[in-house]
């Protein structure tokens, strides 16, 4: 079997940390999209619970 190239090696190192930090902006941005609430609702898990059936809903 073939040794891998130092630009494989690269390539395949910028692939991984690409979708690592592509999954941490994801995460992060749908952890700040269900903290904010409108104030007027309940908060708490319950005010996350009943915007995510709004979501659902429509």
């Amino acid at each position: 079997m073939p040794s891998r190239t130092n630009a494989g090696r690269r390539t395949r190192n910028t692939v991984v940390l690409a979708l690592i930090v592509a999954g941490l902006w994801a995460g992060i941005a749908l952890t700040r999209g269900a903290a904010q609430t409108e104030g007027s609702g309940p908060t708490g898990p319950v005010g996350h619970f009943s915007r995510a059936v709004e979501l659902i809903r429509g």
